[in-house]
């Protein structure tokens, strides 16, 4: 059955987008009902034409120089495009059945013989739309402003635990061909915050494909509101802004139904409130005691048993820290290095298949820089939750230094006199990775 198309399109259909530059009479009649007509609410507005901008019932578009717009969103009419060259009033908002789209009409302003204001598809005949507004382009001739019922805006957030806590603002209504039209902007306690404009990524998260952009927080900064500001095309304005900190998010998580869902939570803010307690040298909360899950803990190796989180060496031969910035890190300093200055490490990953069999991941080079107290070591970047207990090799001028990133809790609950802030870190570290670790099984 062939689709009806109004006047209007049959019309536009027959001209084959011939269009009209200036301004002509409105033919007698009209092709509305009277009565369709919504009064605006709103006080009238002059603004000039911009990515975002809303346009309603009275408000004029001012117009600087000859500037383009497509006037009709509706592909059977060819998204026909007009050159305008001075202001333009919206006089009247008409919902139309006959064409099923929402017209904010202009007057004795035509765009062309069938368009007497700017025509917006509906989506739902029984909603009226507060204005429409530009979506995209920048108003010449070859990229005219587009209109539409509403802008990109965020769709969502979430957070990632990778090797660091990721805010992920997620904007929808993207896609391949549209994407580098979007850039945003970070501010707060997160390492991108700044005056760039950062490109969505593409990402998958919780098995779904978005467009995001993610802030990277540490430990000690979940309480602090991350800002981002999405700017479309050439837009110097936002065209809309979401605040979110870590803990907003997961004191908003659903979790009754979800037990290893609710200790990963739990164990998260902990790790939050230990290391803002840690590095601001504030008051320390309570934590349960996991000096014997740490210190006792044993991995079975064919017909070897060792402890599963001590390190391979001992502390004469190289320290350890745990760097708990915005991205997990293991720092080795060897007493080697003294003797050799060589600048250049290697590590690799250790783990086990679901037979027991030892899997080595490729090796990766670190190089020596200095660290805490101008001493010089080797870093293990990119630590995610779930690997805080597995091991890795560092080989250093034929040495093998073996550890997991718990080895640092390991020695701290295996000193007499370890300092109280880092027994109570080296727990909740724990807490965290078990949680971790079972979250993802």
């Amino acid at each position: 059955m062939k689709k009806h198309l109004g006047f209007k399109k049959t019309t536009a259909f027959l001209m084959s987008m011939a269009l009209i530059a200036g301004a002509m009479p409105v033919n007698a009649g009209g092709f509305f009902n009277a009565g369709s007509g919504i009064t605006a609410n709103a006080a009238a507005e002059k603004k000039a034409p911009a990515v975002g901008t809303l346009y309603k019932e009275g408000d004029t578009i001012a117009i600087t120089g000859e500037t383009w717009f497509v006037v009709d969103d509706d592909p059977n009419s060819g998204y026909p495009s007009a050159k305008v060259s001075s202001d333009i009033t919206i006089t009247a908002f008409e919902n139309s059945d006959a064409d099923n789209q929402y017209i904010w009409k202009t007057g004795d302003t035509m765009f062309t013989e069938v368009h007497n204001g700017f025509y917006v598809t509906r989506k739902d005949k029984s909603v009226t739309p507060k204005g429409f507004y530009i979506t995209g382009g920048k108003g010449t001739e070859t990229e005219p402003y587009i209109i539409g019922l509403s802008v990109p805006k965020f769709s969502s957030k979430n957070i990632t635990l990778n090797d660091g806590i990721g805010l992920n603002f997620i904007v929808g209504e993207v896609n391949e061909e549209n994407a580098d039209s979007f850039k945003v902007k970070l501010s707060g306690d997160c390492d991108e915050a700044g005056n760039t404009l950062h490109e969505l990524e593409l990402k998958t998260i919780g098995g779904k494909e978005v467009y995001c952009v993610t802030a990277n927080v540490a430990a000690n900064k979940m309480n602090s509101k991350i800002t981002a500001e999405l700017y479309y095309g050439g837009s110097k304005t936002p065209v809309d802004t979401l605040a979110f900190s870590v803990n907003d998010y997961l004191d908003a998580v659903g979790t009754s139904d979800n037990t290893k869902l609710k200790a990963l939570v739990n164990a998260t803010k902990q790790y939050g409130k230990v290391s803002e307690a840690y590095f601001s040298n504030g008051t320390l909360p309570e934590v349960k005691d996991h000096s014997k899950d740490i210190l006792d803990a044993k991995t079975v190796f064919g017909e070897y048993s060792f402890n599963k989180y001590q390190p391979m060496f001992d502390s004469s031969e190289a320290l350890m820290s745990l760097v708990l910035n915005s991205k997990l890190a293991v720092r080795l300093y060897t007493a080697k290095y003294e003797e050799s200055g060589h600048d250049v490490a290697a590590y690799d990953m250790w783990t086990f298949d679901e037979n027991n069999k030892l899997v080595i991941s490729p090796f990766a080079e670190t190089y020596a820089f200095k660290g805490a107290n101008g001493k010089v070591c080797f870093e293990v970047p990119g630590i995610t939750p779930t690997q805080l207990g597995t091991t890795f090799n560092l080989n250093y001028q034929g040495t093998d230094y073996l550890f997991s990133p718990m080895s640092w809790a390991f020695r701290v609950m295996g000193k007499k006199d370890a300092a109280k802030k880092d027994i109570v870190m080296a727990n909740a570290l724990y807490e965290y990775f078990i949680a971790a670790s079972d979250y993802a099984e």
